[in-house]
């Protein structure tokens, strides 16, 4: 994704086994829960609610705590909670096209299924805040990784498409599910994941196991969001019109090291355009900059009562489930419960809320 990056430029000022301190910024003093990366390391603090602030100051709860953090550590402030996930799981591998992808798989005796896809520029890690809302509906979970990912299978040339072959990969694991006997599946898709989930229903041979989609801060149109971050970058937001286009064009995209020209518009278009039957559930920072809220606004009037979108107010590109992890969680309950147990989704709903 444009924009992202892994700068390890936040130094703890005091560190206890309950609490931290940081200095004051927009970042360390956003409400919520949020990791904190340690370089050279794979397991991330947990970093809670704020204690107390001042304008220099900020003092939040330690909710996990690795041996190796201290005010020496250099950090990274992310949405990523956690490195693998908290139940019990084991290690898989799904077939594609290009060799076996890795993914875990959290088990829960149940014919029903979610599909976690993570964005571009991150990893399976990044899905893991929405496993335990998955586990909660009584479904498996399969966190998939895919090709030029850093896990996953490389392809020819090692670069991101854009959602445009990755598809593939998570057909490959509706394949796995199927053969385990799955009835249902859930796909919870974070920004590229999303475009790679609706890719999938509209173009893959098993897009009927697919009986609902759950997307968070969804890439929807790659044209919106390059024109954003241009605009981002101080530069003329025509540029990103100009990249769609000249992705699409043979010597471009060999210039630019595709093994193929990828068809942005085309794709957008058909995304963007196509009725669903699906059931869409959307979660999207009305602030990010990076992946445009309003398209998501758009999209969901567009498509009517199919898809729903839950608006939320805080800063950073999927960082929904950080901001407000108990709101996000009751709104995946919510809608799951309304299209596929309506009759059972208002007392569904207050039920759970008091387990939160």
């Amino acid at each position: 994704m444009p924009g992202y990056n892994r700068r390890y430029e936040i130094a703890p000022l005091v560190v206890t086994d309950e609490e931290i301190e940081f200095q004051t910024t927009k970042r360390t003093s956003s409400p919520g829960i949020f990791g904190l990366h340690v370089s050279g390391e794979d397991e991330p603090a947990t970093i809670g609610p704020v204690i107390f602030q001042t304008e220099h100051v900020v003092r939040r709860r330690l909710l996990r705590k690795p041996a190796w953090l201290s005010t020496e550590s250099k950090c990274r402030w992310s949405g990523i909670v956690a490195s693998t996930p908290d139940s019990p799981f084991r290690d898989v591998k799904i077939s594609t096209s290009l060799g076996p992808a890795p993914a875990w798989l959290v088990e829960n005796d149940s014919n029903g299924w979610a599909i976690h896809v993570h964005g571009q520029g991150s990893d399976r890690s990044q899905t893991l805040r929405g496993v335990t809302s998955a586990t909660a509906l009584g479904l498996n979970s399969l966190i998939v990784s895919y090709r030029n990912d850093g896990d996953g299978p490389r392809s020819t040339d090692g670069l991101s498409h854009l959602g445009e072959s990755e598809w593939h990969d998570l057909e490959g694991a509706l394949h796995f599910v199927a053969e385990r006997g799955a009835t249902r599946c859930i796909i919870f898709g974070w920004s590229l994941g999303a475009t790679i989930a609706l890719n999938v229903l509209q173009r893959s041979g098993l897009s009927s196991l697919v009986t609902g989609i759950v997307m968070v801060s969804p890439v929807l149109s790659w044209q919106a969001v390059l024109r954003a971050n241009a605009n981002h970058q101080g530069w003329p937001r025509i540029l990103g019109t100009y990249v769609t286009s000249l992705l699409g064009l043979k010597g471009i995209s060999r210039a630019a090291g595709l093994s193929e020209p990828l068809r942005i518009r085309k794709a957008d278009a058909a995304r963007l355009s196509t009725p669903l039957r699906t059931p869409v559930l959307i979660l999207h920072n009305k602030n990010d900059w990076s992946v445009p809220f309003q398209i998501s606004r758009e999209f969901a009037q567009r498509q009517g009562p199919r898809v729903e979108l839950v608006e939320f107010d805080c800063s950073g590109h999927t960082q929904e489930w950080n901001s407000d992890p108990i709101g996000w969680d009751l709104a995946v309950r919510r809608w799951y419960g309304g299209f596929l147990q309506p009759e059972r989704a208002g007392d569904k709903a207050e039920a759970t809320a008091g387990e939160l």
